[in-house]
């Protein structure tokens, strides 16, 4: 998103604040040889294996880093299309635009100003590759909940808590899925020991799997405090062979939610260190116990 010529990038999820469907395409072929293809074209990204679980299908689609043309093939092969049915376009972005201006864009257009030259607009592309229902339902919030000019004449209009909440889960999002609802309690209550600890076997068949498109930008130079403001979605149990891309009806599911205005504010969705996660830290530090000793990171819940 573009706000001026910066990336937005909500307060909430600032680096300094730690506590804050789609099928296999056919063409694909050998799933195994396309994920080396995409950790190629990837590069420094690929720093937390973990956190792409679900979007191997997508990146594999590219042998290299997409341009607006191959980003739109895969997106007209995909039948990808906004809330009220217009075809998504990757379009170049000519002119700077407010954060409004940029959904209200797509919504009644159904194009989408990308800047090809940034991994985040990118990135960006790949979740609508991804998840589309989901960024759809996103998209169409902003136009539900615009932003409210009640204050003095010349000053900025102010997002609503709703249109907040939507912005913080597309840019760092991410949705916890598995059966056990035990271990998203344990996490909203920041109880790091059970379930990174004493239940790690629990994230066997439950999986963390990032929505927001500036989570995986800020997977070139991970860090410690990384946060995603997260979901829980009860499903089956599920294995990371399973995973190659996102698994069917969650898309939508998710999407529902958004759709039907469940979440109206920032605070619904909890905050993870997702560096945390089993399987996030490329050299395994976070397999020792005392890697959640950090309470910079892993901090008590605040009563």
């Amino acid at each position: 998103m573009i706000d001026g010529q910066s990336t937005i990038r909500p307060a909430s999820v600032r680096a300094s604040d730690v506590d804050s469907d789609m099928d296999v395409p056919t063409h694909l072929g050998d799933k195994n040889a396309l994920q080396g293809t995409a950790a190629n074209w990837l590069g420094p990204f690929r720093t937390a294996p973990a956190l792409w679980v679900g979007l191997e299908a997508t990146v594999a689609g590219f042998a290299g880093k997409p341009d607006v043309n191959a980003l739109n093939l895969a997106a007209q092969r995909a039948g990808i299309t906004n809330t009220l049915g217009l075809p998504i376009q990757f379009v170049e972005q000519a002119t700077p635009c407010s954060q409004y201006e940029y959904e209200s864009h797509i919504f009644h257009s159904g194009h989408v100003p990308t800047r090809a030259d940034h991994w985040h607009d990118i990135f960006n592309a790949c979740m609508w590759l991804s998840y589309p229902k989901l960024k759809a339902a996103l998209n169409a919030v902003h136009l539900r909940h615009p932003p409210t000019t009640d204050k003095a004449p010349g000053t900025a209009p102010t997002r609503t808590p709703a249109s907040d909440a939507a912005t913080i889960f597309d840019e760092s999002g991410a949705i916890l899925i598995g059966p056990d609802p035990r271990l998203a309690n344990w996490l909203i209550a920041h109880d790091w020991q059970s379930a990174f600890v004493t239940h790690r076997h629990l994230w066997a068949t439950h999986h963390l799997l990032v929505t927001g498109h500036s989570i995986l930008e800020k997977l070139a130079t991970p860090y410690p405090g990384m946060i995603a403001k997260v979901i829980y979605q009860p499903w089956q149990a599920l294995h990371n062979t399973d995973l190659f891309a996102v698994p069917a009806g969650l898309d939508q599911a998710i999407a529902s939610n958004w759709q039907s205005d469940q979440f109206t504010r920032p605070s619904q969705l909890f905050a993870l260190p997702i560096m945390g996660i089993p399987g996030a830290t490329a050299d395994n530090a976070n397999a020792h116990p005392s890697y959640y000793d950090n309470i910079a990171v892993f901090r008590p819940k605040r009563h």
